[in-house]
């Protein structure tokens, strides 16, 4: 597989270590603060995936018709990613290997 594509799918799935911080101050309460996973990264991560991808590879029939949906923002990446993943296993560029038993050797 191709480093950049193996960064890519590395960086998508790091798109949630980051968290961000909001603090606000509430009259009488003091401050507050909310934390939470920044999905409009993770969306962009998703797109940049799939646009490397699909500069290496033409994509078949079954990977578009498994990203046309009417899903938008967050759904639609994780359609996507799933899909990206699908069509690279598909094309020979991703293998799943089992774990190793050390009892085999």
């Amino acid at each position: 597989m191709n480093g950049l594509i193996w960064q890519a799918i590395y960086n998508v799935i790091n798109a949630y270590n980051m968290v961000e911080m909001q603090s606000i101050m509430e009259p009488g309460q003091g401050s507050a603060a909310i934390t939470h996973a920044p999905d409009d990264i993770y969306v962009r991560k998703v797109g940049l995936l799939e646009d490397t991808v699909l500069s290496i590879e033409k994509p078949d029939d079954l990977y578009c018709e498994s990203i046309s949906t009417d899903l938008r923002g967050v759904e639609r990446a994780r359609i996507v990613y799933r899909s990206v993943l699908a069509f690279l296993h598909r094309k020979g560029h991703l293998r799943f290997k089992p774990p190793r038993d050390f009892a085999d050797d």
